[in-house]
């Protein structure tokens, strides 16, 4: 059963949804960010619907930014944000960092509910490649050009794929589907070594 965070001040809505979904998922709920940030440091969440307006900033989307930062740091949740008519432009610039779906309010479950298994198919459908991938990130300086990048992503892949195979250079080369040979090559050229040599 999927992990659900319901995150509203409004008791009363929290409490509808909760009804309305603890057949299918598994259902938190917080009224505030502090709550969230309690029960998001224990439970990896599949799906997360945020209001921007919550306490103590009910007029600002400062907590509900928080909490929704929190979730994409902490998990793979899918986020889904409530937000006024007032609030869509900004409700855009977070699904430009990742939130999933946003829904304005007044709330209509059917929506919401619909939503909700649209993360679900995603979740569930989810590529297998996707445990083969590894998020690269870095700082490049404009005047070390194109090469000093290009190394940087490389010895950072190499680095991610020896982890997984605990140093296996042939499992390793297989994966980056590159002989032995250039994998050892790859390793004296980026100074990397077994960590237990």
């Amino acid at each position: 059963m999927k992990k659900l965070l319901l995150v509203d001040d409004d008791t009363a809505l929290r409490k509808q949804l909760c009804f309305a979904l603890q057949m299918d998922y598994e259902v938190y709920e917080a009224g505030n960010p502090k709550e969230a940030f309690e029960i998001i440091k224990s439970v990896n969440f599949d799906i997360a619907l945020v209001d921007l307006g919550l306490p103590p900033y009910e007029n600002s989307h400062k907590g509900g930014r928080a909490v929704v930062l929190e979730l994409m740091e902490k998990s793979d949740a899918k986020v889904i944000i409530l937000t006024g008519q007032e609030s869509r432009e900004y409700a855009k610039e977070l699904i430009s960092i990742g939130v999933f779906d946003y829904l304005l309010k007044p709330i209509d479950i059917p929506a919401l509910i619909s939503s909700f298994k649209r993360a679900s198919f995603f979740i569930d459908n989810k590529s297998n490649s996707d445990e083969n991938r590894v998020k690269l990130s870095f700082n490049a300086d404009f005047e070390d050009g194109l090469k000093a990048t290009s190394d940087e992503a490389q010895k950072q892949l190499l680095l991610a794929v020896l982890k997984k195979t605990n140093f296996n250079i042939n499992q390793s080369a297989k994966i980056l589907n590159i002989s032995r040979e250039n994998c050892y090559y790859f390793l004296k050229k980026f100074g990397i070594e077994r960590p237990d040599a």
